[in-house]
């Protein structure tokens, strides 16, 4: 057995478990990293090298510090709760839950012990590029998303401390390159065969995959959808909430996570769809009261890691390769632009802020629309000496 005070135990299914703090509590609760192994050696081990790695970043982001007084003085880490507290009636649970975690998990562990006036721009690059190298805490790189997440929220705490008189100065930020990921699209093909399984098995689940596939809604928006957000005269439906599970940050009853039913993401998600006529004629034929939710046909929620799994048992069933339910969103997207929706209607019904993200985000246009795209050129004949030549090889 290990030795008292080392935070390491067998469990009852036979497998070692050792813990580390990760940081003094924000929110009532301490937050802890878990390591698992076969042997107590094992686990241990994997502790070790974990408490060693994150002392070397510390190190390795830590300034030469300047000799400063008063304010300037305070631990970063009181500025950080400072300024959750300054967010918490103000911000959504959700995006508190996200800033709340982010700052026990990455910011704090590494941060959190120094004066607030050390953390200038050499610092902030330090930490961000170690982080996007090997800040996984299970192992391994942070997305590009998360940096820039972890950057705006630093940037965001670093002008509170600046507001409070913690700061003279917020120090410059750092420039950090990202890159979009491509976005998984259906093939035509794929898309068939989902729909062919939907329609075969005639559920209320799959009801919420067309909503999905031909309106090109979220998960949690699927997972939130009433019959009585519905329009059955205007052939419309209302995006009005959104079901998501966060953490408890209140840790009643010992939960760790909790459902929220609340609004979407942003102003813009807050929207009006219109369906193609045989999409709501379908759904309008399998029409349930007003209060029950789309996707199960009950007064009952279905959250969207259940939805999720059941999707993907769904793609199993039809033969389709595995992938996201956000696909759907994708593929709705990449469908109208390539019938022809103007884009500004289209960024509209996605519920973007900006027709940029639109098409940087969702528009993927495939080979055979650009060649129909540039053929439209054809009406070009040089002078009459070029005609309507098919595509062909040349030698």
């Amino acid at each position: 057995m290990g030795r008292r005070g080392e935070n390491i135990r067998k469990r009852q299914d036979g497998r070692w478990e050792a813990r580390v703090v990760q940081g003094k509590p924000i929110c009532g609760k301490t937050n802890y990293k878990y390591f698992y192994g076969s042997s107590y050696q094992d686990v241990r081990q994997k502790k070790k090298s974990f408490l060693e790695n994150r002392q070397l970043m510390r190190l390795d982001v830590i300034p030469s510090l300047p000799e400063k007084t008063g304010m300037e003085d305070t631990p970063f880490r009181d500025v950080v709760t400072g300024w959750l507290l300054s967010k918490k009636s103000g911000v959504k649970e959700s995006t508190y839950s996200c800033y709340s975690i982010m700052a026990e998990k990455h910011i704090l562990p590494v941060l959190g012990e120094l004066p607030v006036s050390s953390i200038d721009s050499s610092c902030l690059t330090k930490f961000l590029e170690k982080k996007k190298i090997s800040g996984r805490l299970g192992g391994g790189a942070l997305s590009d998303k998360t940096i820039s997440d972890m950057k705006t929220v630093l940037m965001q705490i670093l002008r509170f401390a600046k507001k409070q008189g913690m700061l003279r100065t917020v120090p410059d930020c750092p420039s950090m390159t990202s890159r979009q990921p491509d976005a998984s699209v259906l093939t035509a093909w794929e898309q068939t065969k989902v729909e062919a399984k939907v329609l075969e098995e005639d559920t209320p689940f799959g009801l919420g995959v067309l909503l999905s596939l031909y309106g090109g809604i979220r998960i949690g928006e699927v997972c939130g959808l009433q019959w009585k957000d519905i329009d059955g005269k205007n052939g419309t439906l209302s995006i009005n909430k959104t079901v998501y599970r966060i953490t408890d940050m209140d840790g009643q009853n010992g939960a760790k996570t909790k459902v929220v039913i609340g609004t979407p993401k942003t102003d813009c998600s807050i929207r009006t769809i219109p369906l193609p006529i045989t999409v709501f004629q379908y759904l309008m034929e399998r029409r349930r009261d007003g209060d029950c939710y789309v996707v199960t046909g009950t007064t009952k929620y279905m959250e969207p890691r259940v939805c999720l799994e059941r999707y993907k048992r769904l793609l199993h069933r039809a033969g389709v390769a595995d992938h996201t339910f956000h696909t759907l969103r994708h593929t709705y997207a990449t469908r109208c632009v390539e019938s022809g929706v103007d884009i500004k209607s289209l960024s509209e019904i996605m519920g973007h802020s900006d027709v940029k993200i639109t098409l940087q985000r969702y528009v993927h246009p495939s080979m055979d629309m650009k060649k129909a795209q540039v053929n439209k050129l054809s009406c070009f004949h040089a002078g009459g000496q070029i005609s309507g030549h098919a595509y062909q090889e040349i030698a």
